[in-house]
């Protein structure tokens, strides 16, 4: 029983940073959305720098990478893609994280 105990805190340990992160993700994606709602007429390389701005506050400056943003017939599209790795002792399990908003 105390080895199940233990091996759930274990991947919990893991999992808990990994979620955080992800709602995190969700938040500034809210954030630029509402923004983009109340002024919209910003631009590709306006909501790029918020975004840079939102990781650098959260201090996940290392997922600048994983924000693409595209324009096409007037709608911006921001895509976010980046993977995780779950350690469970006996097997490493990559987790893919993927969100999206449409500003239109």
């Amino acid at each position: 029983m105390l080895a199940i105990l233990g091996f759930a805190v274990y991947v919990g340990l893991q999992y808990v940073p990994q979620l955080i992160e992800s709602s995190a993700v969700d938040t500034i994606l809210d954030s630029i959305e509402q923004d983009y709602q109340s002024t919209p007429d910003q631009n590709v390389q306006q909501i790029r720098s918020a975004i840079d701005k939102q990781l650098s506050i959260n201090e996940m400056r290392d997922m600048k990478d994983s924000f693409q943003i595209s324009k096409y017939r007037g709608t911006i599209t921001i895509k976010v893609n980046y993977e995780r790795e779950l350690n469970l002792g006996f097997k490493t399990k990559m987790i893919n994280y993927e969100k999206s908003r449409v500003l239109d």
